[in-house]
């Protein structure tokens, strides 16, 4: 190689050098200036985007942060938990109930202030995540009857139903076999009656049209206010319980502690009739969750 050639190398290999460091500190400048948005998740129904929504205001508001809101609905635990996990999605709403049950496998564990405690500490320790404290009422599975049912009967709790004869119970296609449903009703409470399976959508027309006595539902559902039926007391406290809070990763805590405090500003501020209602806006007057959100946050002097 000549001598001509080697300069030209030699100048070549500079001028790569050079413009290889000068790519790097683009980048890391890049990245140094734009914060990643959060990620906020939920499951594909309404109380979930609700919530989700809220969490996104308030965290845009309070917080000054940037969201990332495409992931709400994305879908079940079992698919928001590995997510949240690997770091693809930040924030999301869950149930005590679900988490312990659902994704650390555990039995079932009756006493919600128990519940709350072993379910943090788990997720604190097996996978970083912080579970802020209870926004105020949990959904769970509830036995729900028409206004109609419960005034002629004089039913008020689920001890009061079982003492009822020739019962028709509306269920989906597991309700007469887990045994967090019919199964274990029938054995705490002596629960009986002719069992009908039927699409969970079709419940409250059943009751409504008088093609059974009692359906299993979710105890926030809207539809219980559309079709104005009764939620009958767990006097035996049979169903686990379902309280509900936000699940944050804890590296988001620490580059961003203004999000926890966002966060906890609804901490006790939604009860299980505020969210029936929150619910009923959505999925029976077709309104916009995100609006629904925001409007409760105004109304609650949460957000300007």
């Amino acid at each position: 190689m000549n001598r001509k050639k080697i300069i030209y190398l030699i100048f070549g290999i500079f001028i790569s050098v050079i413009f290889l460091q000068g790519c790097v500190k683009t980048d890391n400048t890049r990245s140094e200036k734009q914060d990643a948005p959060i990620v906020i998740a939920s499951k594909p129904f309404a109380e979930q985007y609700i919530l989700a929504f809220m969490a996104a205001e308030l965290i845009k508001t309070k917080a000054n942060a940037t969201v990332d809101t495409s992931k709400i609905g994305m879908g079940p635990s079992e698919l928001l938990h590995p997510a949240v996990e690997k770091g693809q999605i930040d924030i999301y709403p869950e149930y005590t109930g679900t988490a312990w049950i659902a994704i650390l496998k555990q039995p079932v564990e009756y006493d919600k202030d128990v519940l709350y405690k072993k379910v943090t500490e788990a997720y604190n320790q097996k996978f970083k995540l912080d579970w802020l404290p209870s926004l105020g009422f949990q959904n769970t599975f509830a036995l729900a009857v028409t206004r109609e049912t419960a005034d002629k009967n004089n039913i008020k709790t689920i001890s009061d139903l079982a003492k009822l004869k020739d019962l028709t119970l509306l269920g989906d296609a597991t309700s007469f076999t887990r045994e967090d449903e019919y199964p274990g009703l029938k054995k705490i409470y002596g629960l009986e009656g002719k069992q009908k399976v039927v699409d969970v959508n079709f419940y409250y027309e059943g009751l409504k049209q008088r093609q059974a006595d009692v359906a299993l539902v979710f105890s926030t559902d809207g539809r219980l206010k559309q079709y104005n039926l009764i939620i009958l007391e767990d006097d035996k406290h049979f169903f686990p319980p379902y309280e509900t809070g936000f699940i944050v990763r804890q590296e988001v805590v620490q580059k961003h502690p203004k999000v926890k405090e966002a966060l906890s500003l609804l901490n006790g501020k939604i009860n299980e009739k505020t969210m029936i209602e929150l619910n009923y806006q959505v999925e029976v007057e077709k309104r916009d969750p995100a609006e629904v959100a925001k409007k409760f946050l105004k109304e609650q002097g949460l957000i300007p």
